[in-house]
This record gives C-alpha cells, sequence and structure tokens, in this order.
C-alpha cells in the first residue's frame, strides 16, 4: 500500500496562492469595462503562480470565449495591479506595443499654424506604461494620470492576429526588460524596475514562432470535466446567488434558465462542429443569460422564469447561431420557429 502524501506548503509570496479553486471573485467596473464575475480555476491559479515567479510572460491558447481576455483582469484585480490591454489586429505594427506618433494630429496642428509640442503627438504604448509609468505620464491623456501603481499587468490580445514580426519583436524586449523609444533619452525599463505581469492569448489562427514560445508559460483554457456542467457553473458564477455580495443575495436567473440555455447551446455546438465551422461557446451563452435578465428584470420571479424560458427559445437564435449555413436544419432555427408560432397562436 502506497503512502499518502502530504499535500504541499502554499507559497507565502505571492497572491495567487491565497485564491483556491472555484473561487468566484467580483471583477469591478472601470471605465473601459462593465462589472463581471471570475470563477477561478486550479489550472489559472498554477500558471499564474509560475509566471509570477519566473518572471514569464503567460501565453494562453484556448478557442474564442474561454475567458482567456478575462484572465488578465482577474489577475491584475487579485495583485491590485493597473491593468493595460491591447487588442492586436492584422495590421498591428510591433511598435505600437512601446509608442505611437499621431502624424495626422501633428500635420493638422501644422495646418492650423498651432504651436507644435511634441507631447501631444506621442502615444505610450502597453509596454511603456508598463515599464515605465513615470517617463510615460507627460504623453498621457488627463483621465490615465493616475498616482504610481503597485505593479502593472499587460493584456496583449489575440497575438495570432498578427505576423511573425510582433512575437519576435517582444523577444528582445522580454530577454532585456528594457527598450528605447523616440520622445524620451533614457531608457525604459531595465535594472532596479519590478517587471509587469505579461499575459498573451491566442485562438491559434496562426502558428507562433517557436523561439518565442520557449520564452513564455503556458496555459491551455479549456472547459473541466462535462462541457455542459461547466457553462452552467459558469452561468451561476454570473447570475446565481452569492452570499455576503450586494445585489447577488438571491439569485438573478433561475436554474431552469442556466440549464435550458445550456442544453441549447451544447446542440448548436454540435450542429456547427460537423459541418467545421467555429461553434459558440461560453461568450454567446453568457450574453444570452445577460439579455434575458435585462430583458425582465422587473417582473415577479414566477412570471420572470416563465418569460425569460419562452424568449429563451425565440431568441438562441439570434445569439448562438453565427455562420451562413442551412438554418431550416439547424436546431437553433427550428426553436426560433417554433417560439415564433406559439406567440403566433397565443395572439
Amino acid at each position: 500500500m502506497k503512502p499518502e502524501l502530504d499535500q504541499p506548503m502554499m507559497p507565502t509570496t505571492t497572491p495567487f496562492a491565497a485564491i483556491a479553486a472555484g473561487d468566484i471573485r467580483e471583477l469591478p467596473e472601470t471605465a473601459a469595462l462593465p462589472r463581471s464575475w471570475h470563477q477561478w480555476s486550479q489550472a489559472e491559479i498554477d500558471a499564474l503562480m509560475l509566471a509570477y515567479a519566473a518572471g514569464r510572460p503567460l501565453l494562453v491558447r484556448g478557442e474564442p470565449g474561454t475567458g482567456k481576455t478575462q484572465l488578465a483582469r482577474a489577475a491584475a484585480d487579485c495583485l491590485g495591479w493597473r491593468l493595460h490591454a491591447e487588442t492586436i489586429h492584422p495590421r498591428f505594427e510591433p511598435q505600437e506595443l512601446l509608442a505611437r506618433f499621431d502624424a495626422v494630429l501633428r500635420l493638422a496642428d501644422a495646418q492650423a499654424q498651432v504651436k507644435l509640442d511634441n507631447h501631444r503627438y506621442w502615444r505610450p504604448g502597453v509596454l511603456w506604461k508598463a515599464y515605465g509609468w513615470a517617463s510615460a505620464q507627460p504623453f498621457l491623456v488627463e483621465a490615465e494620470r493616475l498616482a504610481d501603481p503597485a505593479g502593472h499587468v499587460v493584456l496583449i490580445d489575440e497575438i495570432d492576429k498578427a505576423d511573425s514580426d510582433l512575437p519576435n519583436s517582444l523577444l528582445e524586449v522580454l530577454a532585456q526588460r528594457s527598450f528605447q523609444v523616440e520622445p524620451v533619452a533614457a531608457p525604459i525599463g531595465g535594472p532596479g524596475v519590478m517587471p509587469p505581469l505579461i499575459v498573451i492569448t491566442t485562438n491559434e489562427e496562426r502558428e507562433l514562432p517557436a523561439a518565442f514560445l520557449r520564452r513564455c508559460i503556458v496555459l491551455s483554457l479549456a472547459p473541466e470535466g462535462d462541457y455542459r456542467d461547466w457553462l452552467v457553473g459558469r452561468g451561476r458564477a454570473h447570475f446565481g446567488a452569492l452570499a455576503g455580495v450586494e445585489g447577488r443575495e438571491q439569485a438573478l436567473l433561475d436554474d431552469a434558465v442556466l440549464d435550458e440555455a445550456a442544453d441549447q447551446l451544447v446542440a448548436d455546438r454540435a450542429a456547427v462542429s460537423a459541418l467545421n465551422l467555429v461553434p459558440p461557446g461560453l461568450a454567446e451563452y453568457l450574453d444570452l443569460l445577460q439579455a434575458l435578465h435585462e430583458l425582465f428584470a422587473g417582473e415577479n420571479a414566477a412570471k420572470r422564469r416563465s418569460a425569460q424560458l419562452a424568449w429563451l427559445n425565440r431568441l438562441s437564435a439570434y445569439g448562438y447561431l453565427k455562420h451562413a449555413v442551412d438554418d431550416t436544419q439547424h436546431p437553433a432555427h427550428q426553436r426560433s420557429q417554433a417560439a415564433l408560432r406559439r406567440a403566433a397562436g397565443s395572439a
């Protein structure tokens, strides 16, 4: 008989060690993002602890809608650090992570014979803000000028949208932890500067360079256990009752609504996956639940549940069905048409 192994001692130098798998944490509303909720998984906690302790960026893989982007926000909230986010697009230039020069504004000022002020035309990128907050201050708009944060989390979202120049250009910054930007003479970052926690996401649309992958801690985000149960668990995190949380003493949505919405999404995923199309996922599920909550927020519980279930069948096709397929054979379309026929018959 094998002896039982003791549980390992928890690390004491990282705030992530204080989180337990399954914990639901509120993410407060910001100027750019609405209030949300994050349910932590053990894989997320462990990967962030390693990235934090090793000083390496965390590359998060997974299909769209699995919570990759929100993980950076949750990490920043846990650490009490400032989040700087950049979403990558096909025309994104690597230099933009450091700084942008607004040539259009400068030309307009020159034509209007406005006194040219260099600070007006340079915009610090997410890496400049994270590695050199003080030097970035004169170039920030008023709303961004805050007291020096305790630390910085950088989110580089959907890096696979760019070509290989972008991840390759990051290698030097990650290795040196310093760089130059034109508007200031002194190097940004360097010895003595606390490095940020960098979270990078990919939807796997394009393979990333091997040298870049070797510099990263890699987390593959995937639902744990049964997909339907995972969806419902995430739904409860956002719309279920939470003890001690103002406004969440009672569930915002009945379990029957969460269950039915999850059942429909699982059926719709199977239908589009069979056609080799990208299926709907957690993001579409939560969007539909949010809409059902908002549409009937003023009703009593019994009326609200009945109405939400009826409208769920009617609306889910618009939230879940994303591709130009043979609609008449798609389960979402069939649900919607049946709901419309029932509505017409009761009119």
